[in-house]
């Protein structure tokens, strides 16, 4: 049988379509970009600078020396099991292959950058844990959601409850 004309292409944009709708993103995509971390110079920067360069961080905590924001993106697609449209199969069997970046920045007491640091790794999460985890987080706090905010607040920039969910909906498939 000979697939001809319009068809061939056809199946190949639709299998192509399919393929990639089954990646997902979390964070923000900055982090990625060594150039815009880059760009924040510790013993200069402040975390309005921080914050104009990388947008509002995943978690913020108060420590005794200073405040520690924390900055993820994740980008990952399907393996192929994932890819298998029958239910059950890519629930126990699927999972995704991607990479988790990092990019913590560490502020004096003063709010002024003292360091920063990023990496990069490589992660699989399977389906069934991640589902496990989202069950588990509609019973969890989100105090990480508070500190963040706080911390919007004494800078005076907007607390996006948006990005917050899109935060730790990336901290759940990271455990």
């Amino acid at each position: 049988m000979k697939i001809c004309g319009p068809v061939l292409p056809c199946m190949v944009v639709c299998c192509a379509t399919l393929i990639t709708a089954c990646s997902v993103t979390y964070g923000n995509k900055s982090v990625a970009s060594p150039a815009a971390y880059g760009a924040l110079v510790p013993g200069k920067s402040s975390k309005a600078d921080v914050y104009d360069v990388l947008g509002q961080p995943s978690d913020a905590v108060t420590m005794k020396n200073g405040t520690l924001w924390t900055y993820r993106y994740r980008k990952a697609k399907n393996n192929f099991l994932g890819n298998i449209p029958l239910f059950g199969v890519n629930l126990i069997a699927g999972g995704k292959n991607g990479d988790v970046y990092t990019v913590l920045a560490l502020f004096d007491r003063q709010g002024v950058l003292a360091s920063r640091s990023a990496a990069r790794q490589k992660l699989y999460t399977s389906n069934l844990a991640s589902l496990k985890r989202s069950l588990d987080g509609m019973l969890e706090d989100n105090s990480s959601h508070q500190r963040v905010e706080m911390e919007m607040k004494k800078i005076g920039r907007p607390f996006d409850p948006s990005a917050a969910k899109d935060a730790d909906l990336l901290e759940k498939s990271l455990d």
